[in-house]
């Protein structure tokens, strides 16, 4: 009798071990069964903001369902950021992000503090896209070159502002570089992005910022700001005519990438389907024209081709970082 209780019991056991794994088989293949989430780890307005919901209306068709973009901006994306890693690891949620997402945690590492997320909570899916940044200056600060700029900033130390989506953020990295580089100290004013620093300095009360190109040409194509210098390797559409920092003499390299991510314990068989649709909507003619429209430039790249993108990044990034925790030491 109580041999017969325990084999019915274990064979209960099995049946729904057995029930729950093709349960869970199932959902996978099924996969997606319901709306996709992008979280934006930024304020609304920015290149990343207009890459995330163009990607977000091309790979509808691919993957066969609907894909909102959710901005959950804020500490340098680490608020978004946070919300994506501890969201269920079912790919319902995914995170398109940029340089900051590798920021965060080094800053963190760097004030001995916890960090709220940790990178190997996600593994990376795709860059979709990758652009220099483009050094803007407000016709107010007189400034028509680099040169122009360092003259300026040497005799006024601490004088010219400069906005940034926050202290670290991403487009606080480009400018530090540049100080770190030429020896000159502007004082840096964080805001909660990208778009709300780019308006800053349209606005004239910040005299310094760096700007997708997207964002920034038609305002410059329109004399209201003045483009310094491209941040990349070489000169991009649509602002063939503004030098980069090292025709300028400045030997600095720097993107503002977004890069999609998935939490790390997503099922194999759902980051396969998230694969594939990425790697459609990259070949799609519609998206890529829409990427160009936007003045952004497609930079697809997968597998240990990204990896390895990502390790020399972090790198760069640390360097940067520890620059600019030591300049916060002396304020």
């Amino acid at each position: 009798m109580q041999r017969n209780r325990i084999s019915g019991v274990f064979a209960t056991c099995v049946a729904l071990t057995l029930a729950t794994a093709l349960n869970v088989s199932h959902a996978q293949d099924a996969y997606p069964a319901k709306p996709i989430t992008i979280i934006n780890p930024n304020a609304p307005g920015g290149i990343v903001d207009i890459v995330a919901r163009t990607f977000a209306t091309a790979i509808q068709k691919p993957i066969k369902q609907s894909v909102i973009v959710v901005n959950r901006g804020g500490a340098n994306g680490a608020i978004g950021t946070q919300a994506a890693a501890m969201a269920p690891s079912d790919g319902y949620t995914l995170l398109l992000t940029t340089p900051s997402f590798l920021a965060v945690p080094e800053i963190n590492k760097l004030f001995e503090k916890a960090s709220v997320y940790a990178v190997d909570q996600f593994v990376p899916i795709a860059r979709i896209s990758s652009d220099p940044t483009v050094v803007i200056a407000h016709p107010s600060l007189g400034a028509t070159t680099m040169a122009d700029l360092i003259a300026i900033a040497k005799t006024r130390p601490d004088g010219v502002v400069m906005a940034s989506s926050g202290t670290y953020g991403a487009t606080h990295l480009p400018l530090a570089m540049i100080e770190m580089k030429t020896g000159i100290r502007m004082r840096h004013v964080a805001t909660s992005g990208g778009g709300p620093a780019f308006a800053m300095t349209l606005g004239g009360h910040s005299q310094i910022v760096a700007s997708a190109p997207g964002v920034a040409f038609p305002q410059v194509q329109a004399g209201k700001l003045r483009a310094l210098a491209q941040t990349g390797g070489a000169r991009v559409n649509p602002l063939t005519e503004t030098p980069t920092l090292k025709e300028s003499g400045i030997d600095v390299e720097f993107y503002l990438w977004t890069v999609l991510f998935a939490p790390a314990k997503t099922p194999a068989a759902v980051l396969r389907v998230i694969a594939e649709a990425t790697r459609q909507v990259a070949q799609d003619e519609q998206f890529r024209a829409g990427i160009a429209k936007s003045n952004s430039n497609l930079a697809y790249a997968e597998g240990d081709e990204l990896r390895n993108f990502l390790a020399r990044e972090t790198v760069a990034i640390s360097a940067t970082i520890r620059y600019i925790g030591k300049i916060e030491d002396d304020k």
